[in-house]
Protein backbone atom coordinates (compact mmCIF):
# COMPACT_ATOMS: atom_id res chain seq x y z
CA UNK A 1 0.00 0.00 0.00
CA UNK A 2 3.07 2.51 0.47
CA UNK A 3 3.28 2.49 -3.25
CA UNK A 4 0.18 3.96 -4.55
CA UNK A 5 0.43 7.38 -2.71
CA UNK A 6 3.60 7.89 -4.61
CA UNK A 7 2.41 6.99 -7.77
CA UNK A 8 -0.90 9.35 -7.50
CA UNK A 9 1.19 12.45 -6.69
CA UNK A 10 3.49 11.72 -9.53
CA UNK A 11 1.64 10.27 -12.22
CA UNK A 12 -1.47 12.12 -11.29
CA UNK A 13 -0.91 14.90 -9.25
CA UNK A 14 -3.00 13.71 -6.45
CA UNK A 15 -1.90 14.46 -3.40
CA UNK A 16 -2.78 12.57 -0.42
CA UNK A 17 -2.93 14.57 2.79
CA UNK A 18 -5.23 12.87 5.67
CA UNK A 19 -4.54 9.49 7.00
CA UNK A 20 -7.29 7.76 7.44
CA UNK A 21 -8.79 6.33 10.76
CA UNK A 22 -8.18 2.30 10.48
CA UNK A 23 -10.15 0.20 12.63
CA UNK A 24 -11.57 -2.98 12.99
CA UNK A 25 -15.34 -3.81 13.59
CA UNK A 26 -17.25 -7.54 13.80
CA UNK A 27 -20.18 -7.55 11.31
CA UNK A 28 -22.18 -10.73 10.34
CA UNK A 29 -18.92 -12.79 11.83
CA UNK A 30 -16.20 -11.07 10.03
CA UNK A 31 -13.37 -8.58 11.29
CA UNK A 32 -13.94 -5.90 8.64
CA UNK A 33 -10.64 -3.67 8.57
CA UNK A 34 -12.51 -0.47 7.70
CA UNK A 35 -10.95 3.08 6.92
CA UNK A 36 -12.59 6.06 8.48
CA UNK A 37 -12.20 9.73 6.93
CA UNK A 38 -14.03 12.63 9.71
CA UNK A 39 -14.82 15.92 8.06
CA UNK A 40 -13.87 18.97 10.30
CA UNK A 41 -16.70 20.37 11.06
CA UNK A 42 -20.33 18.62 11.09
CA UNK A 43 -20.76 16.31 9.16
CA UNK A 44 -23.22 16.47 6.08
CA UNK A 45 -24.06 12.34 6.42
CA UNK A 46 -21.95 8.96 5.57
CA UNK A 47 -20.21 8.02 2.47
CA UNK A 48 -19.61 4.12 2.09
CA UNK A 49 -17.48 3.19 -0.62
CA UNK A 50 -17.90 -0.33 -1.74
CA UNK A 51 -14.40 -2.01 -3.81
CA UNK A 52 -14.84 -4.48 -6.39
CA UNK A 53 -13.06 -7.62 -7.36
CA UNK A 54 -9.64 -6.00 -7.90
CA UNK A 55 -9.07 -4.09 -5.25
CA UNK A 56 -9.69 -2.93 -1.35
CA UNK A 57 -11.42 -0.07 0.44
CA UNK A 58 -7.46 1.73 0.27
CA UNK A 59 -7.47 2.15 -2.99
CA UNK A 60 -10.52 4.29 -3.07
CA UNK A 61 -8.23 6.71 -0.87
CA UNK A 62 -8.49 9.45 -3.51
CA UNK A 63 -11.91 9.70 -3.93
CA UNK A 64 -12.21 9.78 0.05
CA UNK A 65 -10.27 12.65 0.47
CA UNK A 66 -12.00 14.58 -1.87
CA UNK A 67 -15.29 14.26 -0.66
CA UNK A 68 -14.31 14.29 3.07
CA UNK A 69 -13.34 18.32 2.47
CA UNK A 70 -16.49 18.53 1.40
CA UNK A 71 -18.29 17.77 4.98
CA UNK A 72 -19.12 13.89 4.69
CA UNK A 73 -18.09 11.13 6.98
CA UNK A 74 -16.39 8.28 4.35
CA UNK A 75 -15.89 4.68 5.49
CA UNK A 76 -14.05 2.18 3.13
CA UNK A 77 -14.15 -1.05 4.28
CA UNK A 78 -12.29 -4.26 3.01
CA UNK A 79 -15.34 -6.57 1.87
CA UNK A 80 -14.57 -10.73 3.01
CA UNK A 81 -11.61 -12.28 1.18
CA UNK A 82 -10.31 -9.07 0.47
CA UNK A 83 -7.75 -6.56 2.08
CA UNK A 84 -7.02 -7.08 5.36
CA UNK A 85 -10.70 -8.51 6.97
CA UNK A 86 -10.38 -11.35 8.77
CA UNK A 87 -12.98 -13.50 7.27
CA UNK A 88 -15.47 -15.29 9.81
CA UNK A 89 -14.29 -19.13 10.51
CA UNK A 90 -16.26 -21.00 7.69
CA UNK A 91 -16.68 -18.64 4.99
CA UNK A 92 -15.77 -20.26 1.64
CA UNK A 93 -16.86 -16.91 -0.25
CA UNK A 94 -20.13 -15.99 -0.52
CA UNK A 95 -20.71 -13.09 -2.78
CA UNK A 96 -24.08 -12.41 -0.91
CA UNK A 97 -22.07 -11.44 2.17
CA UNK A 98 -20.94 -8.39 0.00
CA UNK A 99 -23.86 -6.64 -0.05
CA UNK A 100 -24.99 -7.50 3.60
CA UNK A 101 -22.16 -6.50 5.30
CA UNK A 102 -22.31 -3.09 3.57
CA UNK A 103 -25.69 -3.16 4.19
CA UNK A 104 -25.33 -3.34 7.86
CA UNK A 105 -22.88 -1.04 7.82
CA UNK A 106 -25.32 1.33 6.28
CA UNK A 107 -27.93 0.62 8.93
CA UNK A 108 -25.62 1.25 11.88
CA UNK A 109 -25.30 5.51 10.92
CA UNK A 110 -27.17 8.26 11.37
CA UNK A 111 -28.13 10.76 8.86
CA UNK A 112 -28.16 10.80 5.04
CA UNK A 113 -26.33 7.71 3.67
CA UNK A 114 -24.74 7.13 0.53
CA UNK A 115 -23.17 3.95 -1.16
CA UNK A 116 -20.36 4.92 -3.76
CA UNK A 117 -19.55 1.23 -5.52
CA UNK A 118 -16.61 0.97 -7.92
CA UNK A 119 -16.23 -1.98 -10.49
CA UNK A 120 -18.31 -5.12 -8.98
CA UNK A 121 -18.71 -2.64 -6.09
CA UNK A 122 -21.47 -0.63 -8.25
CA UNK A 123 -23.62 -3.66 -8.44
CA UNK A 124 -22.64 -4.98 -4.96
CA UNK A 125 -23.76 -0.87 -3.73
CA UNK A 126 -26.98 -1.31 -5.65
CA UNK A 127 -27.75 -4.88 -3.78
CA UNK A 128 -26.71 -3.10 -0.41
CA UNK A 129 -29.08 -0.08 -1.34
CA UNK A 130 -32.51 -2.60 -1.82
CA UNK A 131 -31.34 -4.75 1.54
CA UNK A 132 -30.93 -1.38 3.48
CA UNK A 133 -33.70 1.15 5.57
CA UNK A 134 -31.24 3.65 5.94
CA UNK A 135 -29.47 4.57 1.91
CA UNK A 136 -30.03 7.99 0.39
CA UNK A 137 -28.65 7.31 -2.67
CA UNK A 138 -26.15 5.01 -4.83
CA UNK A 139 -23.53 6.17 -6.73
CA UNK A 140 -21.94 3.81 -8.82
CA UNK A 141 -18.54 4.10 -11.52
CA UNK A 142 -19.49 0.28 -12.79
CA UNK A 143 -22.79 -1.54 -13.37
CA UNK A 144 -21.59 -5.13 -13.80
CA UNK A 145 -24.11 -7.92 -13.94
CA UNK A 146 -21.72 -10.81 -14.21
CA UNK A 147 -24.70 -13.42 -14.09
CA UNK A 148 -24.77 -12.63 -17.80
CA UNK A 149 -22.85 -15.23 -19.60
CA UNK A 150 -21.44 -12.85 -22.03
CA UNK A 151 -19.91 -9.93 -19.54
CA UNK A 152 -18.94 -12.98 -16.96
CA UNK A 153 -16.74 -13.96 -20.34
CA UNK A 154 -15.58 -9.94 -21.17
CA UNK A 155 -14.83 -9.44 -17.21
CA UNK A 156 -12.03 -12.38 -17.10
CA UNK A 157 -8.53 -11.69 -17.77
CA UNK A 158 -8.89 -13.79 -21.22
CA UNK A 159 -11.58 -14.43 -22.95
CA UNK A 160 -11.25 -18.71 -23.27
CA UNK A 161 -10.65 -18.23 -19.39
CA UNK A 162 -14.17 -16.61 -18.97
CA UNK A 163 -15.29 -19.76 -21.49
CA UNK A 164 -13.25 -22.46 -19.05
CA UNK A 165 -14.98 -21.21 -16.02
CA UNK A 166 -18.59 -20.74 -16.88
CA UNK A 167 -18.15 -24.73 -18.33
CA UNK A 168 -16.42 -25.74 -15.32
CA UNK A 169 -19.06 -24.10 -13.33
CA UNK A 170 -21.67 -25.79 -14.93
CA UNK A 171 -20.16 -29.28 -15.28
CA UNK A 172 -18.15 -29.69 -12.19
CA UNK A 173 -18.84 -27.55 -9.63
CA UNK A 174 -17.44 -29.41 -6.46
CA UNK A 175 -13.66 -29.48 -8.67
CA UNK A 176 -14.07 -25.59 -9.74
CA UNK A 177 -14.70 -24.37 -6.14
CA UNK A 178 -11.53 -26.23 -5.00
CA UNK A 179 -9.31 -23.85 -7.11
CA UNK A 180 -7.12 -21.34 -5.21
CA UNK A 181 -5.56 -19.36 -7.90
CA UNK A 182 -3.62 -15.55 -7.65
CA UNK A 183 -6.07 -12.59 -8.59
CA UNK A 184 -3.66 -11.85 -11.05
CA UNK A 185 -4.16 -14.61 -12.87
CA UNK A 186 -7.98 -14.59 -12.69
CA UNK A 187 -8.60 -10.48 -13.64
CA UNK A 188 -6.92 -8.75 -16.22
CA UNK A 189 -5.76 -6.19 -13.75
CA UNK A 190 -3.61 -4.20 -15.76
CA UNK A 191 -7.01 -2.82 -17.55
CA UNK A 192 -7.29 -0.70 -14.26
CA UNK A 193 -5.13 1.72 -15.60
CA UNK A 194 -3.93 2.61 -18.54
CA UNK A 195 -0.67 3.93 -16.63
CA UNK A 196 2.54 1.39 -16.34
CA UNK A 197 3.07 2.37 -12.78
CA UNK A 198 -0.65 1.97 -12.09
CA UNK A 199 -0.59 -1.52 -13.94
CA UNK A 200 2.38 -2.83 -12.09
CA UNK A 201 0.96 -2.10 -8.86
CA UNK A 202 -2.03 -3.42 -8.96
CA UNK A 203 -0.44 -6.53 -10.48
CA UNK A 204 2.25 -6.69 -7.81
CA UNK A 205 0.54 -5.68 -4.70
CA UNK A 206 0.32 -8.29 -2.38
CA UNK A 207 -2.68 -7.20 -1.51
CA UNK A 208 -4.35 -7.20 -4.71
CA UNK A 209 -2.62 -9.54 -7.80
CA UNK A 210 -0.31 -11.50 -5.21
CA UNK A 211 -3.25 -12.60 -2.95
CA UNK A 212 -4.72 -15.20 -3.74
CA UNK A 213 -8.65 -16.12 -4.10
CA UNK A 214 -10.58 -19.19 -3.65
CA UNK A 215 -12.76 -19.75 -7.60
CA UNK A 216 -16.20 -19.94 -5.38
CA UNK A 217 -16.29 -16.66 -4.95
CA UNK A 218 -16.64 -16.10 -8.94
CA UNK A 219 -18.83 -18.59 -9.45
CA UNK A 220 -21.48 -17.12 -6.50
CA UNK A 221 -21.07 -13.74 -8.11
CA UNK A 222 -22.22 -15.38 -11.63
CA UNK A 223 -25.28 -17.07 -9.48
CA UNK A 224 -26.21 -14.11 -8.32
CA UNK A 225 -29.29 -13.54 -10.76
CA UNK A 226 -31.50 -10.25 -10.04
CA UNK A 227 -35.30 -10.61 -10.21
CA UNK A 228 -35.97 -7.30 -8.89
CA UNK A 229 -34.04 -3.77 -10.27
CA UNK A 230 -36.56 -1.36 -8.11
CA UNK A 231 -34.73 0.83 -6.10
CA UNK A 232 -36.12 3.13 -3.27
CA UNK A 233 -33.46 5.44 -3.67
CA UNK A 234 -31.31 7.97 -6.78
CA UNK A 235 -29.00 6.53 -8.60
CA UNK A 236 -26.05 8.29 -10.51
CA UNK A 237 -23.58 6.18 -12.91
CA UNK A 238 -20.67 7.95 -13.72
CA UNK A 239 -18.82 5.81 -16.04
CA UNK A 240 -15.02 6.19 -16.64
CA UNK A 241 -15.12 7.31 -20.92
CA UNK A 242 -11.85 5.61 -21.83
CA UNK A 243 -12.53 1.90 -19.39
CA UNK A 244 -10.67 -0.77 -21.12
CA UNK A 245 -11.83 -3.57 -18.68
CA UNK A 246 -15.67 -2.65 -18.68
CA UNK A 247 -16.74 -0.32 -21.81
CA UNK A 248 -19.81 1.84 -21.30
CA UNK A 249 -22.17 -0.14 -22.12
CA UNK A 250 -21.79 -2.78 -20.10
CA UNK A 251 -22.94 -0.38 -17.06
CA UNK A 252 -25.46 1.10 -19.59
CA UNK A 253 -27.73 -2.22 -19.91
CA UNK A 254 -27.71 -2.56 -16.57
CA UNK A 255 -28.22 1.03 -16.01
CA UNK A 256 -31.60 0.63 -18.00
CA UNK A 257 -32.91 -1.58 -16.03
CA UNK A 258 -32.48 -0.08 -12.98
CA UNK A 259 -35.96 1.67 -11.67
CA UNK A 260 -35.50 4.30 -9.83
CA UNK A 261 -34.73 8.51 -10.20
CA UNK A 262 -31.54 8.18 -12.19
CA UNK A 263 -28.36 9.98 -13.97
CA UNK A 264 -26.13 8.89 -16.31
CA UNK A 265 -22.72 10.53 -17.16
CA UNK A 266 -19.59 9.83 -19.10
CA UNK A 267 -16.06 10.79 -17.53
CA UNK A 268 -14.44 13.03 -20.67
CA UNK A 269 -11.78 9.74 -20.14
CA UNK A 270 -10.29 8.15 -17.26
CA UNK A 271 -9.76 4.10 -16.98
CA UNK A 272 -11.57 1.42 -14.87
CA UNK A 273 -9.82 3.26 -11.63
CA UNK A 274 -10.57 7.25 -13.41
CA UNK A 275 -7.79 8.91 -11.15
CA UNK A 276 -6.92 10.72 -14.63
CA UNK A 277 -7.63 14.22 -15.31
CA UNK A 278 -10.17 15.61 -16.07
CA UNK A 279 -12.11 12.17 -15.27
CA UNK A 280 -11.24 12.52 -11.58
CA UNK A 281 -12.33 16.17 -11.18
CA UNK A 282 -15.40 15.34 -13.38
CA UNK A 283 -15.93 12.48 -11.19
CA UNK A 284 -16.23 14.42 -8.32
CA UNK A 285 -18.21 17.61 -9.44
CA UNK A 286 -20.78 14.98 -10.58
CA UNK A 287 -20.97 12.84 -7.26
CA UNK A 288 -20.80 16.43 -4.91
CA UNK A 289 -23.91 17.30 -7.19
CA UNK A 290 -25.56 14.43 -6.58
CA UNK A 291 -25.25 13.94 -2.64
CA UNK A 292 -25.98 18.26 -2.58
CA UNK A 293 -29.35 16.75 -4.00
CA UNK A 294 -29.72 14.20 -1.54
CA UNK A 295 -28.92 16.38 1.03
CA UNK A 296 -31.56 18.82 0.06
CA UNK A 297 -34.23 15.81 -0.19
CA UNK A 298 -33.89 14.55 3.17
CA UNK A 299 -34.08 17.87 4.35
CA UNK A 300 -37.23 18.76 2.70
CA UNK A 301 -38.53 15.01 3.46
CA UNK A 302 -37.97 15.80 7.58
CA UNK A 303 -39.68 19.06 6.89
CA UNK A 304 -42.30 17.16 5.64
CA UNK A 305 -42.85 14.86 7.98
CA UNK A 306 -42.85 17.54 11.26
CA UNK A 307 -45.45 19.28 9.50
Amino acid sequence: MDQLPAILAEEFGIILTTEPEECYRVIRGHNVRIDHWSPSGLAKGTLILVHGAGGNGRILAPLAEALVKRGWKVLAPDLPGYGLTRPKPGYTGEYAEWPALVSEIADSELGPTVLIGLSMGGLTAFLAAQMSQNVSGVIATTLLDLSDPTVFVRAARWSWLGRLSLLSMAVMPWLFDRLVMPLSLVTPLAAMSANKRMQAYFQKDPLIGKSWKAARFFRMVHKTKIENWALRCPLLLVHPGQDAWTPTELSLAVYEKIQTAKCFFELSNGSHLPVEAPANVELICEADRFLNEVVLSNVATADSERS
